[in-house]
């Protein structure tokens, strides 16, 4: 029972997100469409506008990027009220968007290759540090997804604005600091050597994968009906 309302969940997600995909790629592609055609009939240069035409894979490609981003960004409270009138726990629910976050991902990024083919080669390493920017992009958005889902609409504002301008003003400190640091790390052979290692890049990121998805699925636990 529990893995047929979690088959539930995921198979209303990716319907929906087809349904979202559906209108986002027809109004994309249709205005590049119009703005090429136009271009046509201004230049009359047939050459150019089929060269155009070689745009429309990487189009529809960067439109999926950003819908991807945007359905875990903005629907984690309707899916939650929806899990709620059918029944579905909050468990449950964060199992079907878990994996329909994986799989989506896996779907947009397969198709960002294959339109990159086009244009270059395929290559492995690009390839697989691609598929991990996706992965991470997708999960972040999700946990910020589930923490506005707390937050009314007021709220939701004062943290929309109040946070970034926070995140700013701490890179900017942070950065003012490493100033500073530099001559000490320039000194230390030690702490170029962890710098430069390819594993701290690997360990700083295994870490931030693991605090988002804490965050995330802290978030989906926390949500809770509210009024607007």
């Amino acid at each position: 029972m529990r893995n047929q309302k979690r088959n539930l969940v995921v198979s209303t997600m990716f319907q929906q997100a087809g349904h979202a995909t559906g209108i986002a790629l027809g109004v994309g592609l249709g205005i590049a469409l119009i703005i090429y055609l136009l271009g046509l009939i201004v230049s009359r240069n047939l050459a150019s506008f089929l060269v155009s035409l070689q745009a429309l894979p990487d189009i529809a490609s960067s439109i999926l990027n950003v819908l991807l981003m945007a359905i875990f960004l903005v629907t984690p409270y309707t899916d939650f009220k929806w899990a709620i009138q059918n029944g579905i726990s909050r468990k449950t629910l964060w199992q079907g968007r878990i994996l329909s976050l994986f799989s989506m991902t896996l779907v947009v990024w397969f198709i960002s290759q294959l339109a990159g083919l086009m244009n270059t080669p395929f290559d492995l390493v690009s390839a697989w540090h691609s598929l991990l920017s996706y992965f991470s992009l997708s999960l972040t958005m999700m946990a910020i997804g589930n923490g506005f889902a707390l937050l009314n609409r007021r709220w939701k504002w004062i943290v929309g604005i109040g946070l970034p301008v926070i995140c700013l003003v701490v890179l900017m400190m942070l950065a003012y600091s490493m100033v500073g640091l530099i001559p000490a790390i320039s000194a230390s052979t030690v702490l170029q050597a962890i710098l430069n290692s390819k594993i701290t890049v690997w360990v700083i990121l295994v870490i931030y994968l693991i605090i988002v998805y804490t965050l995330a699925r802290f978030f989906n636990n926390k949500i809770q009906l509210r009024r607007d």
